[in-house]
């Protein structure tokens, strides 16, 4: 009897970590593993952006406040390997709340030829900006310094903890 209650009690032990492996990989938010994104992200060039109201052909910001006209060149993800928001220090160049994005192998490439291509262009143009597009909204819209090679992302501004932590949720849908 000991036995079977053993038995039983692994088994839904056993049940109850795959359950977790399984909600993780579906969308856990944060740095523990590969997320599954709700809505897929589209990262776009931005060929110039203005105030509203906006006109046919651009697309707004999640605030209203700006709106893009999209250049052509984009790219779509609907998985990441790690998302989250992050405290820097001053010893990594960035100070504050950032959102820390790891892309896919083949993602990581395509978005170092798409940063490639932003930074190619003047500096401080609208050019250099990639729109971050969730549902058809801009959800940000970072200037690229330099081509972001290896999947690594790190999304830095003005930005404390609730909003980055908002950012993180606005990326992944959750």
């Amino acid at each position: 009897m000991v036995l079977v209650v053993a038995l039983l009690t692994f088994g839904l032990l056993l049940a109850g970590v795959a359950v977790f492996l399984a909600v993780r990989d579906d969308g856990g938010e944060g740095g523990g593993g590969p997320v599954v994104l709700r809505e897929p992200l589209t990262f776009q060039l931005v060929a110039e952006q203005s105030a509203p109201p906006c006109a046919a052909g651009t697309v707004p910001d999640d605030g209203a406040g700006t709106c893009y006209r999209l250049g052509p060149e984009r790219m779509t993800v609907e998985r990441v390997e790690r998302i989250e928001a992050a405290l820097q220090g001053p010893e990594n160049g960035q100070a504050g709340w950032t959102v820390q994005l790891e892309l896919t192998p083949a993602d990581g490439a395509e978005f170092g030829r798409l940063t490639g291509k932003a930074a190619e262009q003047p500096d401080g143009s609208d050019g250099r900006l990639i729109a971050m597009i969730v549902a058809g909204t801009v959800i940000s819209a970072p200037m690229v310094q330099d081509p972001i090679t290896g999947g690594e992302v790190m999304i830095s501004g003005d930005f404390d903890r609730a909003a980055a932590e908002d950012l993180v949720r606005r990326m992944t849908g959750r």
